[in-house]
Order: C-alpha cells, then sequence, then structure tokens
C-alpha cells in the first residue's frame, strides 16, 4: 500500500547492489546488469562477476548483461530467467556452458563443437 511505503521507505526501497545500474523507480526485477555480471533470476540482488577461465576478458564477452534499459528487456527477462544475461551462444551460471548441443567451452569465451566419439577412441592392440 502507498502509504505504508512513505511511513517507512527502507522497509520497501533498499539501496542499489554493489556494481548494479539502478535509475529512478528500478525494481528488483529491472535493475540494469553490466556487461561482465551475471545474476541468478530476477528476483535476486546478488550480480556476480564472470571470471575470464584463461580468456582476456572472455568473462566480459560471455556475459552480456542487461543495459538495454528497455522495459521490454526486464519483461523478457521474467520470462527467460538468467540466461538473458548471457551473450548469444552462452547459457549457465555465469554463463559458463555452450547453449549448443555436443559443444564445449575454450579459452573462456569461445564454444567448439565436441570431436565424434569414435574419433576419440584408439586402437588398442
Amino acid at each position: 500500500r502507498p502509504i505504508e511505503i512513505f511511513s517507512s521507505p527502507t522497509d520497501y526501497c533498499k539501496p542499489c547492489p554493489p556494481s548494479a545500474e539502478c535509475s529512478d523507480n528500478t525494481a528488483l526485477a529491472t535493475i540494469g546488469v553490466p556487461a561482465g555480471y551475471w545474476r541468478a533470476s530476477p528476483s535476486s540482488a546478488v550480480l556476480t562477476a564472470c571470471r575470464d577461465l584463461g580468456g582476456d576478458r572472455a568473462g566480459e564477452a560471455r556475459c552480456a548483461g542487461n543495459e538495454r534499459g528497455a522495459k521490454q528487456a526486464s519483461r523478457r527477462l521474467e520470462e527467460a530467467g538468467s540466461d538473458e544475461y548471457c551473450a548469444p551462444g552462452f547459457t549457465g551460471p555465469e554463463c559458463q556452458l555452450c547453449a549448443a548441443e555436443n559443444h564445449y567451452l575454450v579459452d573462456g569465451d569461445e564454444c567448439k563443437e565436441c570431436a565424434p566419439r569414435d574419433a576419440a577412441a584408439g586402437r588398442i592392440a
């Protein structure tokens, strides 16, 4: 109820989480997540810095954030969950997984196709 917000604003209004982008009237679901950061869901106030995992600025390449700022983007976030913070081709926590089936992460920011199973098997004499 609006009257309660004005009488106890600290119960309803919280400080912007570290590293997040919060303009006026930002709700938890619409927090701006900068490139290089990821969060588990639109209901989480915790932003996680994406580790580089071997590549130079690879975390920033995988974790695209959501700084589009449009309300449409926040609507997509609520529907898509944490993968919306990932660059195309990446998924999962800190966008460390390749979205394409049968692919693996290389140098922290590239997905490569796994070798066929029979190519990995050697001949034992």
